[in-house]
């Protein structure tokens, strides 16, 4: 009975594993050569969220090895139905990104309290909103302002930050940060000694996306109310298998964001890393290359 019991397992497990392996992404894309040869190793996060980067741990733990001194700016709100449902996770969420930091060797995070949104009533904020009404809803002066001194004060050569099509999976606070930071970038690569040569965006490729999102309805309404057909393709992927332990000790961290991380990885906390992230072993981004 109890070696009927252990097969059975195994086999459940086995069947289970190859499942996953089935929701992997198919495409493949060139491997990245930029950050390896990059002279000045200075790069910037700059998202919305302190979870947003969680995408590209793998990818900012390795070039932390690799000498880059990097720092993280986020937002943090304490307004309106925020306040009364989640402001509370604040100070958790501002030590898991201190200890997401530590575990991945950033030099520093640099989270702002500000409240960005004008419509802090909103019940699901994380519902995508049309592009034009971002000036109405945003404190968006303010919001470049931030990003603007950040950019002057540490003179990054790369940027990591979310799309601005889509942020993700459709949250509009994604999709603004990330605008501003590329119209900022747009604005100013023309001048002397602007230091930004590339702004890299975690996204998933098109079976990715497909696998992880379906039946979505917050990624299905981001394609209706974007125009989009999803997230922008990826240009180049980043092998992280290497960092597989302290891409899943940090997404773990994050104890109070557990529901939405596991819907984009779903079961992670189920597998060792070595397992896991041998099936979703590669960071994919958009790279954006500002000195074309």
């Amino acid at each position: 009975m109890l070696l009927f019991a252990l097969a059975t397992c195994i086999i459940a497990v086995g069947a289970h594993i190859y499942y996953l392996s089935t929701l992997a992404a198919t495409e493949k894309y060139p491997s990245d050569t930029y950050l390896a040869t990059a002279t000045n190793k200075v790069a910037l996060i700059i998202t919305a969220h302190d979870d947003d980067a969680i995408g590209s741990a793998g990818t900012i733990a390795q070039l932390c090895a690799d000498g880059w001194t990097i720092r993280d700016r986020c937002f943090f709100e304490e307004a309106g139905l925020y306040a009364a449902k989640n402001a509370a996770k604040n100070p958790l969420r501002k030590e898991a990104l201190r200890t997401v930091a530590a575990l991945q060797g950033l030099a520093g995070v640099d989270p702002v309290d500000f409240n960005y949104r004008h419509d802090s009533m909103t019940e699901k904020a994380y519902m995508p909103m049309p592009y034009e009404k971002f000036a109405a809803n945003y404190d968006l002066d303010s919001l470049s302002g931030y990003i603007a001194s950040y950019i002057e004060q540490y003179k990054p050569s790369v940027i990591f930050t979310l799309d601005e099509v889509m942020g993700g999976y459709g949250n509009p606070d994604h999709v603004v940060i990330s605008q501003l930071v590329l119209k900022y970038c747009l604005l100013h690569r023309g001048d002397p000694g602007f230091p930004v040569e590339r702004i890299y965006q975690p996204v998933f490729p098109p079976s990715l996306s497909k696998n992880i999102f379906k039946g979505n309805p917050t990624y299905a309404a981001a394609m209706e109310v974007y125009q989009c057909e999803g997230m922008p393709m990826p240009d180049v992927e980043v092998k992280i298998t290497a960092q597989a332990s302290l891409k899943k000790k940090a997404m773990m961290t994050y104890t109070t964001e557990q529901n939405s991380i596991k819907k984009i990885w779903p079961y992670y906390n189920r597998y060792p890393a070595w397992i896991y992230f041998r099936i979703f072993d590669r960071d994919f981004f958009r790279v954006i290359n500002l000195k074309k």
